[in-house]
């Protein structure tokens, strides 16, 4: 992505290609073969249009920041070839998970065909650019050489709060990594039925910000956070030297039901009983019920009509370069 150009693309079915792709991503990824359709297959559609909207390129060596149990970093290695490299970083704990740990998960990649490709580093990327990496030309070795550009891979929707991507991407910029590729649910519906979705991470975001009992490191803990939106990634970036050289819309198929996912979260007895349960003012679990009841309500529109429509959020892909210094 040479110049900043904004367009909207659908994610594409599965061709020849594609299946071959995905044959490999699957046996490369621990996964549950009874959700391959439900789960496992849309998802890694995604990340392939994804990384195809970035322009990544055979032979990159990337830092896959927010790794997770390595679904974006085998997507990733997949794309990058023999002669490129996934660095992958993620703070969760390495019995994190469920029904499979990180451990579990990382060990199955690399005894995979694509495990020799990706390194995983149980690390923030604050610390493994300052401690375990050495920067080409500064001396000594580690954390897999030179570094062409970090990912994230929709994982700031996760991050703490705003504060914490501003502190990424100063990392990055003090780090001298010259690209980021970013992709991150775009906040905003194309289609009508994704309002639901939206309003279901929001409902989530509000507990987020209001509960200081959030519980650490349990498997089952809701993934939606602090869910920042395009602007705030855009002023982080902009404020540690990065500007846009390209982004793109996706809007995923049907099949990707992440939306449907949060939307059953957020009115289900779990999320409702941690509202019940959190340390919050009668103001504060007024408005989270509140937006319950407003997502309650988008449901009973006549466009929602079976368990599959609600669509998931389009994603939006930007690439960003650092401006070099005066």
């Amino acid at each position: 992505m040479a110049v900043c150009t904004t367009t909207t693309t659908t994610v594409p079915d599965k061709d020849k290609d594609m299946d071959t792709t995905m044959d490999s991503l699957l046996a490369s990824f621990l996964h549950n073969p009874a959700l391959l359709d439900k789960f496992h297959i849309p998802r890694f559609k995604l990340r392939l249009a994804t990384i195809a909207a970035w322009g990544v390129q055979k032979g990159e060596r990337l830092l896959d920041i927010g790794c997770g149990q390595g679904e974006s970093s085998v997507a990733l290695a997949a794309v990058v070839g023999d002669g490129g490299s996934v660095t992958a970083i993620d703070t969760a704990q390495m019995d994190y998970g469920d029904p499979f740990t990180m451990r579990e998960a990382h060990a199955h990649i690399q005894k995979s065909a694509l495990g020799a490709r990706i390194s995983f580093y149980p690390v923030d990327a604050s610390s493994f650019l300052t401690r375990v990496w050495k920067k080409p030309g500064s001396g000594g070795g580690g954390g897999d050489g030179p570094i062409d550009a970090a990912v994230l891979c929709q994982c700031l929707f996760y991050f703490p709060d705003a504060s914490s991507v501003q502190s990424l991407f100063a990392a990055l910029s003090s780090a001298g990594i010259p690209r980021v590729y970013a992709a991150e649910w775009s906040y905003a519906p194309s289609h009508a039925p994704q309002r639901a979705h939206i309003l279901a991470t929001r409902a989530q975001a509000l507990y987020h910000m209001y509960d200081a009992r959030r519980p650490v490191g349990d498997p089952v803990e809701q993934n939606v956070r602090a869910a920042v939106d395009q602007q705030a990634v855009l002023r982080a970036a902009a404020r540690a030297g990065y500007r846009v050289s390209g982004e793109t819309l996706l809007t995923p198929e049907q099949d990707m039901r992440e939306g449907q996912f949060e939307v059953d979260y957020v009115l289900g007895p779990r999320f409702q009983q941690r509202v019940k349960g959190a340390s919050l003012t009668s103001a504060q679990e007024a408005e989270i019920k509140d937006a319950v009841q407003e997502l309650t309500l988008e449901l009973e529109k006549p466009l929602y009509s079976g368990t599959t429509s609600v669509m998931a959020m389009d994603v939006w892909c930007v690439v960003f370069e650092l401006q070099k210094s005066d």
